[in-house]
């Protein structure tokens, strides 16, 4: 059966560009035997934290409650990518550092951003590429 996609109202295509975005992030990711989660923790980690963070910021700026990142953290632990330390001016508070082995792939991983990129807009000329990146800054 033969779906004409521009009859498709907003939300059921921002459906289907996400599903397809997850697709080919998830077989992007695959070599490096992380899921997309853990990746964006690393991303946040090393590029907004600066390599550090405590893991309540962490959340915040990945827009999800601690308790959802609490188990992937203790995975990337113990999968030696990041490691957790009590903080020496807060014994409350504990921070994330990223690894060297977390870093590897971090590198790893932003190499096959361009892949990713040139996967999903493998459709779209330069200009459409531009204006679908003017159009996200607008919705985000």
């Amino acid at each position: 059966m033969d779906i004409n996609c521009a009859d498709f109202g907003i939300t059921p295509l921002l459906y289907k560009v996400a599903h397809k975005c997850n697709k080919v992030q998830d077989e992007c990711l695959k070599k490096f035997s992380i899921s997309a989660k853990q990746a964006a923790i690393l991303g946040v980690i090393e590029f907004l934290g600066d390599g550090a963070i405590n893991q309540k910021a962490l959340s915040e700026m990945m827009g999800v409650k601690e308790s959802s990142v609490s188990s992937i953290v203790k995975t990337m632990i113990k999968n030696e990518m990041i490691s957790k330390e009590q903080s020496k001016t807060d014994g409350r508070n504990y921070i994330l550092t990223i690894t060297r082995k977390g870093r590897r792939i971090c590198n790893m991983i932003k190499n096959s951003a361009d892949e990713f990129e040139r996967t999903f807009c493998k459709n779209l000329s330069d200009e459409e590429k531009e204006s679908f990146k003017n159009l996200l800054i607008k919705l985000v």
